[in-house]
């Protein structure tokens, strides 16, 4: 058995804090790695005009965004799903507007302490009570190598260290955020890595333009849009009607977006027409450090698949065919989190799915084919098509018969092109993202570590990445 105890000298204390979690070795470790990273190390409070955790704000009407805890991801800032306040409440809780370039950290619950990315956008907004914000002030430290050290493997040991609370009420709180050591190497070392992490939020909003414009073509093609809210009377001809006795199917809106699809001038075909080959993944829960991606739902968002997030399962593990992918596959969501769809792309095509998944292989099994669902699908269109064929009040699923059997719109060819073209543009460009982000973290924990070049870094023998080095920024000409 491993020792259940460990030696605290009077030094390595937190505080004022006694309990054993806080000095648990893997933390005292990091603390000693990062005090020996850099001449100087600094604690947060040195640093920064403003860390403080937000209000809490009375959310009634849509006129201003209020970040909260799921806005805040483990490196991007994700605007959807905001909480929204009145603008009296706005003008109310004007000290806690948010500025471009503050760091972001969620403060409570478990599994959700200690995420930070960068305020990246102009948007007007507040953030609310589970939400730190840190305000760097000093011209020593750069705020996006500040977020790489934040997101990176010792900043988390060192959020860990400072969580305290009960399972599902863990707390981050400001006061131990204040005294956060902070290394703070060279300027020129900080700015190469923040370098990385600031071109990684031009790739993302590059990518969010192009999904937008995407969209907007699409969109003006059809009449359709999802309702604020939903009707509560409906009038279904006899010919839509099916097995189905849920009033939800026949809503009206849902009627009125399939009826558009199959009015569409170029006519429709049922997704079956395009298939292949369907089945749903496997399940599989004997993880290891190092193997092939299991994809979850997690792994999906916004039509991406994110392999490196994903957890691993070993490469000889006894998977069918059916958890298999490859190329130009379509994954939808068939439970929990309806209304998701990814294309598979090279660099995902080793990974196994679970059973969460609906996998679709198509004749031609080319990307441009998959591209195209996977967009359609991703589209409040097809969005609505999914949310209407899902049964189940607790936890929504989707059948393979039904999923088959839904609409899709031909569009001219050139159309058809032009949306795909946005769609894998968006999608190279978040790559390049989480790539680089990914990039910049390494470098911190290579600086801590004491095995990043520092003198190449100094002597301009490396370089930071330019946008230059993105393809489609340079398309973009941006």
């Amino acid at each position: 058995m491993g020792a259940n105890h460990a030696w605290v000298a009077p030094g390595q204390l937190i505080g004022d804090w006694l309990s054993a979690q806080a000095h648990l070795p893997q933390y005292l470790e990091a603390r000693a790695r990062v005090a020996g990273a850099a001449r100087r190390v600094a604690s947060l409070s040195e640093l920064c005009s403003r860390i403080t955790q937000g209000p809490n704000p009375q959310y009634t009407s849509n006129d201003y965004p209020c970040v909260i805890t799921r806005n805040v991801t483990s490196d991007q800032l994700q605007m959807s799903g905001s909480n929204w306040v009145s603008a009296e409440e706005f003008s109310r809780l004007q000290r806690f507007k948010l500025q471009r370039g503050d760091i972001l950290v969620t403060l409570k619950g478990a599994g959700s302490t200690g995420k930070a990315c960068v305020f990246d956008t102009d948007v007007e907004a507040i953030h609310s009570r589970e939400v730190g914000v840190v305000r760097v002030s000093d011209s020593m430290l750069n705020p996006r190598f500040l977020c790489a050290y934040f997101q990176g493997r010792f900043g988390r040991l060192l959020f860990d260290q400072g969580t305290t609370g009960s399972t599902g009420q863990l707390t981050l709180s400001t006061t131990y955020l204040k005294s956060f050591p902070v290394p703070l190497p060279d300027r020129r070392i900080q700015d190469y890595i923040g370098a990385k992490v600031e071109l990684a939020e031009r790739c993302r909003a590059a990518a969010e333009d192009h999904w937008q414009k995407a969209v907007g073509l699409f969109q003006s093609l059809f009449t359709w849009s999802a309702p604020p809210q939903f009707s509560l009377t409906s009038v279904p001809a006899v010919a839509e009607l099916s097995g189905r006795l849920d009033p939800k199917y026949y809503r009206r809106e849902y009627l009125d977006a399939v009826r558009e699809i199959m009015a569409c001038e170029h006519g429709w075909e049922p997704i079956g027409d395009l298939v292949a080959e369907v089945s749903n993944g496997v399940e599989y829960r004997q993880f290891c450090s190092d193997g092939v991606p299991y994809l979850t739902v997690t792994n999906v968002g916004d039509g991406d698949l994110d392999t490196d997030g994903a957890p691993r399962i070993p490469v000889d593990a006894p998977i069918s065919d059916r958890g298999r992918i490859a190329e130009s596959d379509v994954l939808v969501v068939r439970t929990g989190s309806i209304g998701q769809a990814a294309v598979v792309q090279r660099d995902a095509a080793n990974a196994i799915i679970s059973s969460h998944f609906i996998r679709l292989r198509l004749h031609k099994g080319d990307l441009g084919q998959g591209a195209w669902l996977a967009f359609f699908l991703n589209t409040e269109l097809g969005k609505a098509l999914q949310f209407r064929i899902a049964y189940g009040a607790v936890q929504p699923q989707i059948g393979q018969d039904e999923l088959l059997r839904l609409p899709v719109p031909r569009l001219k060819a050139e159309v058809r092109r032009a949306l795909v073209r946005g769609f894998l543009s968006r999608s190279a460009l978040r790559a390049h993202a989480r790539q680089l982000v990914n990039e910049a973290k390494a470098d911190v924990e290579a600086l801590i570590e004491g095995t990043l070049d520092v003198q190449a870094i100094l002597s301009g023998t490396v370089k930071a990445p330019t946008a230059d080095d993105i393809p489609e920024l340079v398309e973009d000409g941006a």
